[in-house]
Parts: structure tokens; C-alpha cells; sequence
């Protein structure tokens, strides 16, 4: 396992983990995430899993000062883990294959990163039309060809960056919100049960090979229309 931190575009934390370096010692994982990555069928998967979760709990080890094993997690509703002590440390975790992002923010907004490997997208129009909004499909379509994976993926790590923001996961219909298909920071109006939230997204570089994405949440709109900042939400 090798870990490099990574130029981001925002002042948050962000490294890059090899996940299929030397083996990583375990010991510092709880039962719960042994028992998770038992359940993978592959080894190879099982190890990944392993190297990525030993890794993050290393870099919030060295930014809290607790101990990667005394490290406690606790899951929101849609599964968004967080740590119990030290609270409020705002972190996120995204891997693809045998890379991995971990990052950590600087503040109180809540963050989220995802990570994916550049591969051949035959199916892309087909997952667009399921995943991205109409002007995103249309922009995607005006992509030269020898860029429209790159193109479909940069969509679909900012959409994924800033479900995780957010902490609901799929729990947004992706085809809710515009993320983008370019590589431009923007600001992303997302629907939610009780008003709007709003996410900042960027994309970067996390090396040759892959396509990444960073978000943090600004604001939310509640039903009242009165904006609640990040000051509001983490008092």
C-alpha cells in the first residue's frame, strides 16, 4: 500500500492510495469492517477493501491523535460513516478498482470525494440516459468521441462527489441536479425532502489513469426559503 497526497482544488486534504502495494497489517481494523470484507467472493477485492480502510483510519489517526484502533465509526441514515470522538471531523473515502481517495476537510461543511478509473464506457448513452439530466446527455453527445469517457466519468465522479456531501447517497435522483460534464467548479442546487441544498463541486488530477471529484455542502434552502449556513448546520 502507497499513499501520496494529491494538488486538490480546494483547501481540503486529499491523498491518493495504491491499493494493491505490499499487504497491510490489519490489526487495526474493528470486527465489524473484518466482517465486511469477509463477505468479499475475490481476494483481490477483499485486500482493497482492506488496504483502503486500514489507510483512512491511518490518516485520521495522524490528524486526531487517537490511535487507528481506538478509532470508532458511526453510520448517518443513508450509511455516511462519521467518527464518534473526535465529532465533527469531516471526512470521505472513494475507491475504484486499485485506487483510492481519502480525504479530510478543512472545516465544519461536510465533504465527499469519489475516484474512477478511466476504462472503456461502451454503455455510456445507455447510463446517461438513466443517470444524467437532458442538457447533460446533450452535452455528453458533443463530446469528440476520443473524449466522451473521460467526459461521461468526470459527470459521474461530480454527481457521486456531491451525493456523498450531502449524505444521502442515492437517496437523490441523479437526474435531479446538474453537475456538469466538463471539469468546471460550480455550485449544484440538489433537491431534498424538506428544501434545496447546495454543493460546491470541483474536479482534479488524482494522477494518470483516473478521474476525480470533490464537493462540499454550502447551504440549505429549507421550505421557508431562508438559507441555512454551515455555521447553522454544525453549531
Amino acid at each position: 500500500m502507497s499513499i501520496a497526497p494529491v494538488a486538490r482544488p480546494t483547501s481540503d486534504l486529499v491523498w491518493r492510495v495504491d491499493l494493491d502495494a505490499p499487504p497491510v497489517d490489519a490489526s487495526c481494523l474493528s470486527q465489524a469492517e473484518r466482517d465486511r470484507a469477509a463477505r468479499f467472493v475475490f481476494q483481490r477485492d477483499r485486500e482493497r477493501f482492506i488496504a483502503a480502510h486500514v489507510t483512512l483510519r491511518q490518516i485520521l489517526s495522524s490528524h486526531t491523535g487517537v490511535a487507528a484502533s481506538q478509532l470508532e465509526f458511526v453510520q448517518g441514515e443513508a450509511g455516511k460513516p462519521a467518527l464518534v470522538r473526535p465529532a465533527g471531523v469531516q471526512f470521505n473515502l472513494s475507491h475504484s478498482k486499485s485506487v483510492a481517495l481519502v480525504a479530510i476537510g478543512n472545516g465544519a461543511a461536510e465533504i465527499g470525494v469519489d475516484i474512477e478509473v478511466l476504462r472503456p464506457m461502451p454503455d455510456a448513452e445507455a447510463m446517461a440516459a438513466s443517470y444524467f439530466t437532458e442538457a447533460e446527455q446533450r452535452a455528453l453527445a458533443a463530446v469528440p468521441a476520443s473524449l466522451r469517457e473521460r467526459a461521461f466519468l468526470t459527470c459521474w465522479t461530480r454527481k457521486e462527489a456531491c451525493l456523498k456531501a450531502i449524505g444521502l447517497g442515492l437517496g437523490v435522483d441523479t437526474r435531479t441536479f446538474e453537475a456538469g460534464v466538463d471539469a468546471h467548479d460550480r455550485e449544484v442546487l440538489m433537491p431534498m425532502d424538506d428544501g434545496k441544498v447546495l454543493v460546491a463541486v470541483s474536479s482534479f488530477d488524482g494522477g494518470e489513469g483516473v478521474v476525480c471529484a470533490i464537493a462540499r455542502r454550502l447551504f440549505t434552502e429549507t421550505g421557508a426559503n431562508r438559507p441555512t449556513h454551515e455555521s447553522e448546520l454544525y453549531a
